[in-house]
């Protein structure tokens, strides 16, 4: 299992000497965690050998942030347009050489969510992530825009009862990959990761769901909800949809989740009133026109934070809190609390000091508004 860490070197060199540099966090995956931690076991402040090595692993670990963030990303797309604009930046960022797309499951049965994702993805010249649909859910909420946009935009994807199964569509997709190499981002329910888990060895893997996430997935970055804490018992959020799955997801994971928040920490960067920028062909514009039935408007961005996250690490522009555990209920509700400690729980539901929102704000704009260089007809 690999999983990552914020390593500062204010910790390391000491705050004098941090108040005379620019060096920033770095984001570390688990196996370089582990070498610096025994590199740095020393004392390194009175040594220049010491600090030359520091810097060597930052190169490394720099080089290593070069490649793309192979990423799963899991959307129930149906009452929210920001899903859309989570899945638009997504593409913006595997366009730039930051991600590349595994999988977009969908954790709703809504007749047109998974038709929906499938005209995105074609839209920015990826028709052939694959996309799979849960066997059952309690969710039954509807959408604004779906439809729409799948019949307005090119997609093929099957009927409702003929789509390919999310369970499957994991399972073939995290047995294919390097092991530690994948990193998750739900946006929606967790009714796929709640049946991930408990799959059992098949003809794609031998391994059953919780042996194949702990082998393939390095974390989890988990959109939902409102932190410290959501206690309104009304059904809505992407936690309290299929409450049972949000409980037995989280309890029974193997690794390590980084939990982002919504409320007014999305609302300070909201976007979506520059789609009217952009062609009126374009199915993030289209998803927001019918949203608001008129004109795009300014959304929350709940969901694009979850990916920026999940991209680009959870430093700076975030405040990450690492102490504590999330409780889940079992109406879906939640509360953080300090003690006792998991370390396998930490959230972002603020910015780091010194950041604007309006900065954080420009960089998801910029990204929402990327258009593919050859857009589907």
């Amino acid at each position: 299992m690999r999983e990552s860490v914020i390593l500062n070197p204010n910790s390391i060199l000491g705050s004098d000497w941090m108040q005379r540099t620019a060096l920033p966090m770095f984001y570390f995956p688990r196996p370089i965690q582990e070498r610096l931690l025994k590199m740095l076991h020393v004392r390194l402040k009175s040594c220049w050998w010491g600090l030359a090595l520091f810097l060597s692993c930052i190169l490394v670990a720099t080089a290593q942030a070069a490649q793309p963030v192979h990423l799963i990303f899991d959307t129930d797309m149906d009452s929210d347009c920001d899903d859309v604009a989570a899945l638009a930046i997504l593409h913006a960022l595997a366009d730039r050489g930051e991600a590349r797309i595994l999988a977009t499951p969908v954790s709703a049965r809504h007749l047109w969510s998974g038709p929906c994702v499938d005209a995105i993805n074609t839209y920015f010249g990826r028709p052939e992530i694959p996309i799979g649909i849960p066997a059952h859910t309690p969710n039954t909420q509807g959408s604004s825009f779906a439809e729409t946009v799948a019949r307005e935009f090119p997609q093929d994807f099957p009927e409702l009862d003929k789509s390919p199964d999310a369970v499957d569509v994991y399972r073939k997709v995290l047995a294919e990959q390097p092991d530690g190499s994948v990193t998750l981002v739900t946006v929606g329910d967790l009714t796929n990761i709640r049946d991930v888990l408990k799959s059992v060895p098949d003809d794609i893997s031998p391994l059953n769901g919780v042996e194949l996430v702990s082998k393939k997935i390095c974390l989890w970055v988990c959109m939902g909800s409102r932190y410290p804490a959501d206690l309104d018992p009304r059904r809505w959020g992407n936690f309290k949809m299929d409450p049972l799955a949000t409980v037995e997801s989280i309890r029974d994971w193997p690794g390590s989740i980084v939990f982002t928040g919504g409320g007014d920490f999305a609302n300070a960067v909201a976007i979506g009133k520059r789609l009217r920028e952009l062609p009126a062909e374009n199915p993030v514009r289209r998803s927001y026109e019918l949203y608001f039935q008129g004109a795009a408007r300014d959304r929350h961005s709940a969901d694009p934070i979850a990916v920026l996250v999940a991209v680009r690490g959870t430093g700076e522009p975030w405040h990450l809190v690492s102490e504590g555990h999330n409780q889940i209920f079992a109406n879906g509700t939640h509360q953080w609390h300090v003690t006792p400690d998991n370390p396998h729980h930490s959230y972002i539901s603020a910015f780091a000091a010194g950041i604007s929102p309006e900065t954080v704000k420009g960089q998801l704009n910029q990204l929402m508004l990327h258009l593919p260089d050859k857009p589907k007809p």
